[in-house]
């Protein structure tokens, strides 16, 4: 087991949630900035999905490191150990505020399609037990008249983490098409949707190139725990098809295939070589935080197109 360092949990509760959330506070800039009619940013679905994003990211980590705190008994008399999951709890909570007054400035659309999209994040690591709604199915039929005694049989435990494939998935779906619904939500809701994106880009374009590049992301973090989750017997991807070398030719495969739908689209092709370099540079050997690099392979290109049109 690794050693809890103030330093890990420094990087585990703080950085690495708020420099993901940086890729759906530039997704969603550019999103607000090319949906709307009038060409401005609307600070309230940004706000929703930067926070969200904290929220999702930093509840799953701060539920790993307690965890971890509690199964090490040395780790209780180290007050500074302690303290930073007093920070955490704050800045989660700030978050949740944030997020709130966001929301309370929105149309009830915008609050469906977050809670939609945050609620499956949310229950990320919770343990589903299919033994809660077998006691409900029993007790309506038993109210029904159609109760029949059956003996008491262990329910299996569902943990969405922890079905192949569902972390890209998951990934994708909701900072990709995610973050189009609530920006889409709340624009169509003021009135300020445009009803033709500006060139070069499409409804397609965003949607398809977010939730492939961000599930592309995930899958590379797994890459990044390779080792640890084959010896740990964990369904990630790489280690089903059991070669890193693979996952890489998939990955890459995938990127080229967006930039080849999307060719008439320089910030996009530019986007995909980027994240294809990413997918070779990286490797199972590599400091995690380099991967931190995977995750912005959208916002360079994004801040790029931005600052063009503010120059222009």
């Amino acid at each position: 087991m690794s050693i809890l360092t103030t330093q890990k949990l420094a990087d585990e509760l703080f950085l690495r949630p708020i420099v993901i959330s940086m890729n759906s506070l530039a997704l969603s800039c550019l999103m607000s900035y090319v949906m709307s009619a009038n060409g401005t940013l609307d600070w309230r679905p940004i706000t929703i999905c930067v926070t969200s994003d904290i929220l999702a990211m930093g509840a799953d980590h701060l539920k790993d490191k307690e965890e971890e705190f509690s199964s090490d008994r040395n780790n209780a008399n180290d007050p500074r150990i302690t303290s930073w999951f007093v920070y955490a709890r704050t800045f989660l909570t700030a978050s949740a505020v944030l997020l709130a007054l966001a929301l309370s400035q929105c149309p009830i659309s915008t609050l469906l399609t977050t809670a939609a999209f945050v609620a499956p994040a949310l229950l990320w690591t919770t343990p589903i037990s299919f033994k809660k709604f077998g006691l409900i199915s029993r007790r309506l039929l038993g109210r029904f008249g159609k109760d029949e005694h059956q003996p008491s049989t262990s329910a299996p435990t569902l943990v969405i983490k922890r079905i192949p494939g569902m972390k890209a998935i998951f990934n994708g779906i909701i900072r990709g098409c995610g973050i189009y619904a609530v920006v889409l939500s709340m624009l169509s809701g003021s009135g300020n949707l445009t009803s033709a994106l500006p060139s070069p880009w499409s409804v397609v374009q965003l949607i398809v190139w977010s939730t492939v590049n961000r599930s592309c992301h995930a899958i590379m973090t797994d890459i990044r725990d390779f080792e640890d989750d084959l010896k740990a017997g964990v369904p990630t991807i790489p280690v089903l098809l059991g070669s890193v070398l693979k996952t890489k030719v998939i990955l890459t495969a995938c990127h080229m295939l967006v930039m080849s739908a999307f060719i008439e689209n320089p910030y996009i092709m530019w986007s995909c070589l980027f994240a294809a370099a990413l997918v070779w540079m990286l490797g199972k050997h590599s400091p995690k935080k380099a991967f931190l690099f995977s995750s912005h392979s959208q916002s360079l290109f994004i801040i790029w197109y931005l600052l063009t049109r503010h120059i222009n």
